[in-house]
């Protein structure tokens, strides 16, 4: 058995994903509040990337984004509530509050796929 790695045993450039991503290239929309005023916004975007545990959506504006919303997949009747976990110029890192399914992102992955 080995022994837990920690923060001093990792190699710097190991990748410490938990799931395999997948590569999309699907619309999809952001629903989130907005700041100081009732109400809702949302963003149309393109999911380039899932994994059971997240997503990587772009072409959106994220510095108007919360921490928390939620995004919907174009064509699938479901909302996935998420966390940032990492903003970039054009596009956001979102983990999902649930873990999905791997059938699920399978199925979603082969939709999108590259040359799709």
């Amino acid at each position: 058995m080995s022994a837990p790695k920690n923060y001093l045993s990792r190699l710097p450039d190991q990748d410490r994903r938990e799931y395999t991503r997948r590569q999309t290239n699907l619309v999809g929309t952001i629903h989130y509040m907005l700041h100081g005023v009732r109400g809702y916004s949302s963003q149309t975007c393109r999911m380039i990337n899932i994994s059971e545990g997240g997503c990587e959506v772009a072409h959106i504006l994220p510095e108007s984004v919360p921490d928390f919303l939620y995004f919907v997949l174009k064509g699938l009747a479901a909302k996935f509530p998420c966390a940032v976990v990492e903003r970039e110029e054009e596009g956001l890192h979102l983990k999902f509050m649930t873990v999905l399914p791997t059938e699920l992102v399978d199925r979603i992955a082969q939709k999108g796929g590259p040359g799709r």
